[in-house]
């Protein structure tokens, strides 16, 4: 049937979204878009209060640490003050140990046993007096010096301060090789300890000491003020920090000094006895050695003044993180880490995040709902304009559609059974016209295909594939570097002579048998051929496209050039013999100008490989010291020496033999 013919012209295009879906989507993008950004929104601005709230939290904890660690350290120091002003207006006897003692025992009622564990004074003849919180469970007096020979003695107190029953007698005690003793006495001022682990209990303890002086400046001892710091760890794990954070103490050394955890400060060895301090990164609590692990990458702990924060990713989530430096004009220099973890402050954010996500499918669902319910109304009749259409196409022409309740659509029926008899009416003219114009167009097309594969092989003889589809698309200067090819220059011997001996004509054609003999070689070996000038012919390896092994390509052929130059004779009879020069290197190759396109070279190995066919020999091969390079390890080259090149200088050459 004729009518099927037209078919893919009717048709074509009708493939495309459906109205019901065009009518739908805007629907559940306007919806989707609004409760995405409020959503956005929401999250970001939880985002926002959680990490406000982070930080105050973090700051609020920070502070407290601090404030209670200069309050639990200011209690030593007003001990300290009281001794050092009664032992220097001589209301304390330093040579009376019972004395001291009772003074000792009488400033108990004055402290807190979680701020002073003890109270002494080690003289700097070896003596030792003192009062300490022993166990957590009593005060014990303890001596140590000439009458106890050497060893610490522990001894029960009666109510007046004075030693009763002996309780322990220790290992041997020498107060002047304790670190307290020692850093005052280095210092000669008031100073806290290095943090030790005590002498009888495995605890860590610092000590607030101070020299003391005779009225000739000679020593006389150090009166000290123990602080343990297990008393603050207890401290910490009162603290409230988020749901599941933590805090600990450490020096900017990275030894641990206490934490909000279980783990103590100390290592033990498998029998369970004291070893050393614990270090902050060998903790065994993940947090607190990825918090370490972290903050050795992005702060310096020495250069750390003033209170920072920092947020870090564990393997499961982000943690907040604060470090507050603690620091005093008599020693103590640590660092308070605040560490809290984002999930403590997330789950009402994340309720919300669910009833954001409820909402939005709530709202998609009857957006969707309605824009069905509209695009039904809506796309019924235009539906059946469709299909009458369709059946147009089909070749069914004698349809007619009927208007909707909607005046637009009723209006678009009307014209479209107009249409539809217009076009019955009018497609045997069309359906003649078509069949001539389809005539005229096959002989058109049959004709340019014919000129264009004319000029297609007249274009690729004149310049390679590559470089003609170039010129194609984009008639500007194409000029490309090739970092290494390889150039062939060849020359046919005594030619200038013969050109005078016989006709045009016949020197013509004996230029044309030898050249599209090199033409041969050159397709064989894959190189491309640039131009002959007179009896001169130029071949490349290496370009346009690329490849290896330019230098043996161009190489080989130049051994074939001269087995194929021999099959040609003078008219006297006499063979030809050519000279070949042949050098590698880096080239820019393109096509230039607006008429008569040519491929051409440029570049010093341009001239190079010209010197080297110029200066060559009759019958010989002559290439440079870089193509010597590339060909010396596969064909046969025998050094020809150094010769002057024009324009070059001396060069070293060699002549190819097989």
């Amino acid at each position: 049937m004729p009518l099927n013919r037209l078919r893919p012209y009717i048709g074509k295009g009708y493939r495309q979204i459906p109205l019901r879906l065009a009518l739908v989507v805007p629907f559940v993008l306007q919806i989707s878009a609004a409760v995405g950004l409020t959503g956005y929104l929401s999250f970001r601005n939880g985002e926002q209060a959680v990490n406000e709230v982070a930080q105050q939290l973090r700051l609020e904890i920070g502070d407290r640490i601090h404030q209670a660690l200069t309050y639990y350290l200011e209690t030593p120091n007003t001990l300290n003050r009281v001794n050092i002003n009664a032992m220097r207006l001589g209301q304390l006897n330093l040579e009376d140990t019972g004395s001291l003692t009772r003074q000792f025992w009488s400033q108990r009622l004055l402290i807190d046993k979680d701020k002073v564990s003890a109270i002494y004074f080690g003289s700097a003849t070896g003596e030792f007096f003192g009062l300490g919180f022993q166990d957590n469970k009593r005060w014990e007096i303890g001596r140590a010096g000439k009458s106890t020979g050497g060893k610490f003695f522990s001894f029960d107190i009666d109510p007046e301060g004075n030693p009763t029953r002996l309780l322990q007698v220790g290992n041997a005690y020498d107060p002047r090789v304790r670190p307290w003793y020692k850093k005052a006495v280095q210092k000669g001022r008031e100073t806290w300890s290095e943090i030790y682990i005590d002498f009888k209990e495995p605890r860590l303890k610092v000590t607030l000491a101070q020299p003391i002086y005779g009225k000739t400046s000679e020593l006389r001892g150090v009166v000290g003020v123990d602080f343990v710091l297990s008393h603050m760890q207890e401290y910490l794990k009162q603290l409230k920090i988020g749901k599941t954070g933590l805090t600990f103490i450490m020096e900017r050394s990275g030894e641990m000094v206490a934490s909000s955890t279980e783990e103590e400060p100390l290592l033990r060895d498998s029998h369970g006895k004291v070893k050393a301090r614990l270090w902050a990164r060998n903790s065994r609590i993940p947090l607190i050695k990825a918090a370490i692990e972290y903050l050795d990458k992005s702060a310096n702990f020495e250069k750390i003044d003033t209170t920072k924060q920092f947020i870090f990713r564990t393997a499961d989530r982000q943690q907040f993180l604060q470090i507050t430096p603690l620091k005093d004009n008599k020693g103590i220099d640590w660092l308070i880490v605040v560490i809290i973890p984002k999930t403590d402050f997330m789950e009402q954010i994340n309720a919300n995040n669910r009833m954001t996500f409820l909402l939005s499918l709530t709202a998609l669902s009857i957006s969707i709902s309605c824009g069905f319910l509209t695009s039904r109304w809506i796309a019924i009749p235009i539906s059946r304009l469709g299909t009458a259409s369709q059946k147009i196409a089909n070749g069914q022409l004698a349809q007619k559609v009927e208007g909707g309740s909607i005046a637009e659509l009723n209006i678009l029926a009307q014209s479209f059974n107009k249409m539809a008899a217009q076009l019955q009416e009018s497609f045997l003219a069309l359906e003649k016209a078509n069949e001539e114009l389809e005539q005229r167009v096959i002989e058109r097309t049959a004709a340019l295909q014919i000129e264009q594969e004319k000029s297609e092989r007249l274009l690729l003889n004149i310049l390679p594939k590559p470089i003609a589809e170039k010129l194609k698309n984009d008639t500007s200067a194409i000029a490309e570097q090739f970092n290494e090819v390889t150039i062939l220059f060849a020359d046919i011997v005594g030619f200038t002579p013969l050109s005078a001996q016989i006709s045009p004509i016949e020197l013509v054609n004996l230029l044309n048998e030898i050249f599209s003999k090199f033409d041969q070689l050159a397709e064989q070996h894959g190189l491309e051929k640039i131009k002959t000038i007179g009896d001169a012919y130029m071949v490349v390896g290496g370009l346009p496209i690329p490849r290896h092994d330019h230098a043996e390509a161009v190489a080989a052929m130049a051994l074939d050039m001269q087995k194929a130059i021999v099959q040609f004779r003078t008219h006297t009879g006499e063979p030809f013999q050519i000279r070949i020069g042949i050098n590698s290197g880096p080239v820019v190759a393109g096509a230039i100008g607006l008429k008569k396109f040519i491929y051409d070279l440029w570049g010093n190995t341009v001239n190079v490989a010209s010197r080297m066919e110029s200066q060559g020999l009759p019958g010989c091969i002559q290439v440079s010291f870089d193509t010597y390079q590339q060909l010396k390890d596969k064909f046969i080259l025998e050094e020809r020496g150094i010769i002057s090149v024009k324009g070059k200088g001396e060069m070293k050459t060699y002549w190819l033999k097989g």
